[in-house]
C-alpha cells in the first residue's frame, strides 16, 4: 500500500501564549536553604549508619531491612527488564515503520501523511573535533527519512575557528538533509551559564526565527531532538520517531527517549571504567521497561517543538538541562507530559583522553557535572509547593520524590550497601548497640569466603568457604547473582571486539568486578558528594566539556591537523585494553 502524499491538515500556528510559572526562590537566604537540602538529605542517610543502631535501633533495623529488600527486588527486576528491553530492541530493528504506518492509516483517515512531520536535530557543541561531529552527521544522513530532517549545528561563538568548522560541515552534509544551518551562541550573555542548555535555547530560538517566523513553517509539524555531539543513531531511529509522532494520541505533550549505550568507544577506555560505563547503559534500558518506574529524558531525546516553544525553551542558567526541561514541562503543562521509549540503540562515547590517569580524572569531572542534577531537588520541591501549577498533587510528589531519591542515593547508596549491614553488626557485637535479635542473629549458612570486612578492624579472620549470614546480609549475598548477570549481558551488547584489544585485556576488565566497591566510591559516590557540597556552598559549577572520541576519530583528526601543518601523521591516542 502506497503512502499518501504529504498534506497539511492543520492551520499554521506561529505564535501562541507562552506558559508562565514563577518557581524561583525569593531571597538569597531561602535560596541558600534550598540548596542545602540535597547535601542534608544525603548526609542524613549516610550518618544514620553510625547513630541509628544506638539512638533508634528498632527503627534503624526495620529501615535497613526495607532498603535491602528493595535492593534485592530491584536487582532481579533490572535483569528481567533488561531482557525485555533487548527483546524490544531486536523487534524494533526489524520493523518497517513506513509499512506499519500504512497499516495504521485506514482506521485514522484524518491523520496526516507519512512525510508531514519535520524533525529538527539540534547539535550543541564546543571544541568538539570535526571528525567526531561528522560521525554524528553521517549517522543522521543514513536515516531512511533524512529528507525530513533539519539539522542545526549549535556552535559557540567563543570557540576559535567555530565558523570555519561549521562551514566545512555544511558544505559536506547540507545536501543530504531537508535543511541544515549553523547558529553561533554569543558568549557572556546575562543570566546564562555556559553549557548545553543555554546553547540549545539560543539555537532553537534562532531556528524559530528562520523557519517559522521568517520561513512560514508550521511549528506543529516539528519534533526537536536534543543531540549530543558524540551521538551515533540507529539507521531506523527517525523513521521510528516519525511513526511515534504521527500516531501518538497526544503528540504535543510527549518526550521520546532512545536506549542509550556508551558503546562507541567502550573498548578503548581504561579497564576500571568499562564495567561502570557499560552497566550505566544497561540500567538506562531497564528503566525504560520497569513497571512503575519514573522515566526522565536523558542526554539525547525528542519532543514536539510546540511544547518546547510553549514553555520558552531550556533555562539558560541550568547545567543539567534534560531532567530539568522535563520537570519544567510537567509542572507548567500538567499530567499529560510523559516520556515514551524508543527501543532502538543510540551509541554515545565514554570519556577518553590521551592518557590513562588523565582519562580517569576527566571521568570524575564528568561525574561531578552529571551529579549537579541534584540542583533539580530544590527546583522540583519549589514547583511542587507552587499552587499555580496545573500538575496534580500525585504527579508532583511522584516526580519530586523520584528526583530526590535518585540524587540522595547517588551519594549515599555506596555507604548503605557496603557498610549498612556489616558496621551495625560490629557495633552490636563489640560496642553494645541494642539492635533487635532478629536483625543480628546468624541464621543462614551459604557458600562463600568465611570473613567479613569488619574483621579488618578486629583481626578475627577464619579460613573456609562457608559463611554464616544474618537475614540482611543474606539479601546482600543474593544481590550478587543479578550483578553477574548484568555484567554478562553488558558484554554481549558491546559489539565485536576490535583486533587491537587482546583477550588478556578483556579478562582484565572482568577481573575489575570485585573492585566495583572501590571504583563506584571514587567515580560515583565521591563526585556526587563533591557536587552537592559545591551546591550547598553556593559555588557555581564550571561546565567543562569532557574529551571523548574513538581511536578512529582521533586518528582522523590528527591526520587533518598533520596535513594542515605539513607534518607526518602521528599515531592515534587511546588507552585500549588495560593499559
Amino acid at each position: 500500500m502506497a503512502v499518501r502524499a504529504t498534506r497539511q491538515p492543520y492551520s499554521r500556528v506561529t505564535t501562541f501564549e507562552l506558559v508562565r510559572l514563577d518557581i524561583s526562590s525569593p531571597g538569597r537566604v531561602r535560596e541558600r536553604f534550598w540548596n542545602l537540602l540535597p547535601l542534608a538529605l544525603s548526609l542524613t542517610l549516610v550518618s544514620s549508619i553510625f547513630w541509628g543502631p544506638y539512638w533508634a535501633p528498632g527503627v534503624f533495623a526495620v529501615a535497613m531491612f526495607a532498603f535491602f529488600a528493595y535492593w534485592l527486588i530491584r536487582s532481579y527486576s533490572v535483569v528481567g527488564a533488561c531482557l525485555v528491553g533487548l527483546f524490544h530492541i531486536r523487534r524494533w530493528k526489524r520493523t518497517n515503520w513506513q509499512a506499519r504506518y500504512c497499516e495504521w492509516l485506514p482506521a485514522n483517515a484524518d491523520a496526516p501523511g507519512w512525510d508531514w512531520p519535520r524533525h529538527m536535530v539540534v547539535i550543541p557543541n564546543y571544541k568538539e573535533s570535526e571528525e567526531g561531529l561528522a560521525r554524528t552527521l553521517e549517522s543522521l544522513a543514513a536515516q531512511g527519512n533524512a529528507h525530513q530532517l533539519v539539522v542545526v549545528l549549535a556552535m559557540e561563538a567563543r570557540e576559535p575557528g567555530a565558523r570555519a568548522k561549521a562551514s566545512r560541515l555544511l558544505i559536506r552534509f547540507r545536501a543530504r538533509f531537508g535543511d541544515m544551518f549553523a547558529t553561533h551562541h554569543p558568549a557572556n550573555l546575562p543570566n546564562e551559564t555556559p553549557g548545553k542548555g543555554s546553547n540549545e535555547a539560543w539555537a532553537a530560538r534562532e531556528a524559530h526565527a528562520r523557519l517559522i517566523e521568517g520561513g512560514g513553517g508550521d511549528i506543529l509539524r516539528y519534533t526537536v531532538t536534543s543531540c549530543d555531539a558524540d551521538a551515533v543513531f540507529h539507521p531506523n531511529h527517525f523513521e521510528a520517531l516519525n511513526y511515534l509522532f504521527l500516531t501518538h494520541p497526544n503528540r504535543y505533550r510527549a518526550f521520546w527517549q532512545p536506549t542509550i549505550f556508551n558503546s562507541n568507544n567502550i573498548w578503548d577506555i581504561p579497564a576500571p571504567l568499562r564495567l561502570p560505563d557499560g552497566l550505566s547503559g544497561i540500567n538506562r534500558l531497564s528503566n525504560l521497561c520497569l513497571p512503575g518506574s519514573v522515566r526522565f529524558p536523558t542526554s539525547c531525546y525528542s519532543l514536539s517543538w510546540e511544547m518546547l516553544h510553549r514553555v520558552d525553551y531550556w533555562d539558560e542558567e541550568v547545567i543539567p538541562e534534560d531532567w530539568h526541561l522535563y520537570l519544567k514541562c510537567s509542572f507548567m503543562l500538567g499530567d499529560s507530559v510523559h516520556v515514551n521509549p524508543i527501543f532502538l540503540p543510540l551509541g554515545n562515547d565514554c570519556v577518553l583522553t590521551d592518557g590513562y590517569w588523565k582519562t580517569i580524572r576527566a571521568h570524575y569531572a564528568q561525574s561531578v557535572r552529571h551529579a549537579w542534577g541534584a540542583s533539580d531537588i530544590p527546583y522540583a520541591w519549589r514547583a511542587t509547593l507552587n499552587h499555580r501549577s496545573p500538575l496534580s498533587w500525585r504527579r508532583r510528589l511522584l516526580l519530586s520524590g523520584a528526583v530526590t531519591k535518585v540524587h540522595s542515593l547517588w551519594m549515599a547508596q555506596w555507604y548503605l550497601v557496603t557498610l549498612g549491614a556489616q558496621l551495625p553488626l560490629l557495633m552490636a557485637a563489640k560496642w553494645g548497640a541494642p539492635l533487635p535479635g532478629w536483625w543480628v542473629d546468624r541464621a543462614v549458612t551459604l557458600p562463600g569466603p568465611n570473613w567479613q570486612p569488619w574483621m579488618l578492624a578486629t583481626g578475627e579472620f577464619s579460613v573456609g568457604w562457608w559463611v554464616s549470614l544474618t537475614i540482611v546480609t543474606t539479601m546482600i549475598y543474593f544481590c550478587l547473582f543479578p550483578l553477574l548477570a548484568l555484567i554478562a549481558i553488558e558484554y554481549t551488547q558491546r559489539g565485536p571486539r576490535p583486533a587491537y584489544v587482546k583477550w588478556r585485556h578483556v579478562a582484565l576488565s572482568f577481573a575489575m568486578w570485585p573492585l566495583m566497591a572501590v571504583i563506584t566510591f571514587f567515580l560515583a559516590s565521591l563526585p556526587a558528594l563533591h557536587a552537592q557540597w559545591k551546591l550547598a556552598r553556593g559555588t557555581n559549577l564550571v561546565y567543562r566539556v569532557a574529551e571523548k572520541g574513538t581511536r578512529a576519530t582521533a586518528a582522523a583528526a590528527a591526520a587533518v591537523r598533520a596535513r594542515a601543518s605539513g607534518e607526518s601523521v602521528p599515531e592515534p591516542f587511546g588507552v585500549a585494553g588495560g593499559r
